[in-house]
């Protein structure tokens, strides 16, 4: 009786799409495209954005028939899509509405193509239609990386920073498609031969390039040299010193750096060859044909020369000393209130050289003995009791000085107390300390805890008590690991009095 019910349910919804749907087929998808608007490219295409999100709601499991369906969308949509580009382009010195709108529908369009390929790729893994899509792996995800890669260059031109998750995601798939053997598999997109590790390298240069401060139509000639350029370098697994300038971690959630003294070799660390590259766009603007760019190239080879240090913000110079808490030790000492205090942590005079939104450089007269990670708390006078938590990112030597860079977690650590619920240990359960790090409106994302690994289950219920609040919570994903200590996400179940709690 349920084989005879589940045969019903299948029949339903095959008559479902087959009724309701204009991509059910190949045949049905050409149908639609047909009936696209004639008399305007524009309205064709916004009719056709419609169908991709259209397509992606639909949230049908993917076939070949279905990914055939995809390739109409974009064979027809691309055409389209480059005329609107070219209008949004030319719109920059006036029709500032005209101009905003343009750029949301490229957006919007390149945003519902990756959405759509980054869909068919999971499916392509983990549903039983991968034995007929996973021939076609090569194609998808090259198509992920182009298109995921064109959303983060249109979030330049918005003066918007790739989020930490678009790296991530970009690393992610790199790294599946190296551990399949097709990241140099050729494929044609556009009219155009590709491949996943080229279009991840079109990413991570346009990364190195940061080009937030840069004009629409600057961002998009920088592109096209990229895009034009034979034979682009590619990530490589093996480190050469004379031959390798930049690295990128696939671990990471950004994206790359210069290669520093200290060459190391990482199941996740990629090397690439830059310098003919950058030589490359130094010749090009001693040539009359971009006399127009005002050394752009020039400008781009400079910036990938220097480029990875990981800051995503622009820094003001602001000189002065710090007292910096290294270590979780001192950390926890350094967040008690001093006439609390039982233990005096060990501060270290360091001299501040430039700070953003995201976090500060330092210059220190000896190499530091910090590994990239390590949390350090920071406060302009310890007698305050105000400390900002910080964690390196990044040290070089330049002219003679120690530089070091550092991201910043949380503007106010509290130090707090942690411990299970009894019932959920089957028996008491020491306390020990945490630090909550909360958000507040110069941060984005969302509140964090940082823990001892111990302390750590994926889901399981906390305690946590701030002075005389009690809150219950429940530990999310990690975000980073930092020397034994975890710093991960949670929820908040619950609050009340600690009298109340009591």
């Amino acid at each position: 009786m349920t084989d005879f019910f589940d045969m019903l349910s299948a029949i339903a919804r095959r008559r479902k799409v087959g009724e309701g749907s204009p991509f059910a087929s190949e045949k049905a998808t050409d149908k639609w495209l047909k009936a696209l608007p004639a008399g305007s490219d524009y309205d064709a295409h916004h009719v056709l954005v419609e169908g991709l999100e259209r397509f992606n709601a639909e949230n049908e499991v993917a076939s070949l028939s279905r990914m055939k369906s995809l390739m109409r969308l974009e064979e027809a949509g691309l055409p389209l899509q480059r005329g609107v580009v070219e209008q949004y382009v030319r719109n920059q010195s006036s029709f500032r509405m005209a101009r905003q709108a343009l750029w949301r529908e490229s957006w919007v369009f390149w945003s519902l193509l990756a959405e759509a390929w980054l869909t068919m790729l999971k499916q392509a893994y983990r549903t039983p239609a991968s034995a007929e899509l996973k021939p076609f792996a090569a194609e998808i995800a090259t198509r992920v990386l182009r298109y995921a890669g064109l959303v983060m260059r249109w979030n330049y031109h918005q003066a918007r920073t790739p989020s930490a998750s678009a790296w991530r995601r970009m690393h992610k798939i790199y790294r599946l498609v190296e551990r399949d053997g097709f990241a140099t598999q050729t494929v044609r997109i556009d009219a155009r031969s590709t491949h996943c590790a080229r279009e991840y390298m079109l990413v991570v240069l346009m990364g190195l390039v940061h080009p937030l401060g840069y004009r629409t139509q600057e961002i998009e000639s920088v592109a096209q040299i990229f895009e034009d350029y034979e034979p682009l370098p590619l990530p490589a697994t093996v480190p050469q010193s004379e031959v390798h300038t930049h690295m990128v971690d696939l671990s990471r959630s950004d994206g790359a750096c210069v290669l520093d003294h200290d060459w190391v070799r990482g199941r996740r660390l990629r090397y690439l060859a830059l310098r003919p590259l950058i030589d490359h766009l130094k010749t090009l603007d001693q040539t009359p044909a971009v006399e127009g760019n005002n050394g752009l190239a020039q400008q781009v080879a400079s910036l990938i020369e220097r480029g990875g240090i990981r800051r995503n913000r622009q820094r003001t110079h602001r000189f002065g000393q710090v007292w910096v808490a290294a270590g979780i030790d001192n950390i926890l000492a350094a967040l008690v209130r001093p006439d609390a205090a039982r233990t005096q942590p060990v501060l270290e005079p360091w001299m501040l050289r430039d700070e953003s939104t995201e976090g500060m450089g330092f210059a220190l007269p000896e190499a530091p003995a910090l590994p990239h990670g390590r949390l350090v708390a920071v406060s302009w006078d310890p007698s305050e009791n105000v400390w900002q938590l910080l964690a390196i990112r990044w040290n070089r030597e330049e002219d003679g000085q120690h530089l070091v860079g550092t991201q910043r977690l949380s503007r106010h650590p509290k130090r707090v107390e942690i411990y299970f619920e009894p019932d959920e240990q089957g028996g008491a359960q020491d306390k020990t300390w945490a630090v909550f790090m909360p958000m507040t409106h110069l941060d984005q994302g969302i509140s964090n805890l940082l823990i001892p690994r111990t302390h750590y289950r994926l889901g399981a219920p906390l305690i946590l008590r701030d002075g005389d609040m009690v809150y219950r919570l429940r530990l999310g994903e990690v975000q980073e690991a930092h020397e034994g200590w975890l710093r991960v996400s949670m929820d908040v179940i619950g609050r009340e009095q600690f009298a109340v709690a009591a």
